[in-house]
């Protein structure tokens, strides 16, 4: 079972911290940074993210809650039929997952491209070729589909984690690329 480390970057001393992490913790320190104002509204500090009743509730951007089944059968549904259901046409798909933006992402500080409502591929999130497109979620959840490749994948935890640190998402999907090979 995966343990978050006891580690809180936020009162660590800065010259231990690894150089490609220094904007991001010093954004955490600020409380007037753009991260920080952005995760006040999405991720409160007094909200538990693992209750059901917060699961209930409606947070736009912040919770919906699935399956990894799920997010994989839908992932599936945009890229070709499942159960004699497709959700978007070839042309439309097309257009969904075209890059209509790319660079430093202005809250979480890490290199990202987005078409409309997905995210695509980086150095960091590599997903499994450059034509997945897809999106990560709270806690290390990531769901995306391949078309080139055929694959619709999807991964959700049974309990919600914080930080950079989580490698479980990635861990699989590094072993469904050597999979492919």
């Amino acid at each position: 079972m995966f343990r978050q480390p006891d580690v809180d970057l936020t009162t660590t001393d800065p010259d231990t911290i690894p150089a490609d992490l220094r904007e991001l913790v010093a954004a955490w320190r600020d409380p007037n940074s753009l991260s920080n104002r952005v995760f006040a509204v999405t991720d409160p500090a007094e909200i538990d993210f693992n209750s059901p009743a917060v699961q209930a509730a409606e947070l736009p951007a912040s919770n919906g809650i699935g399956t990894a089944h799920g997010l994989a059968r839908m992932y599936a549904a945009l890229i070709g039929e499942v159960d004699a259901v497709r959700l978007l046409t070839p042309e439309t798909l097309t257009s969904a997952t075209k890059e209509r933006a790319h660079g430093p992402d202005q809250v979480m500080l890490t290199p990202s491209r987005f078409s409309t409502g997905y995210m695509l591929p980086t150095d960091t999130n590599p997903m499994t070729g450059p034509h997945a497109f897809g999106h990560t979620g709270r806690g290390g959840s990531l769901a995306f589909a391949d078309p080139q490749h055929g694959i619709a994948f999807g991964y959700a935890m049974n309990h919600i984690l914080q930080g950079m640190d989580d490698v479980r998402a990635a861990a699989l999907v590094e072993a469904v690329r050597k999979s492919m090979t």
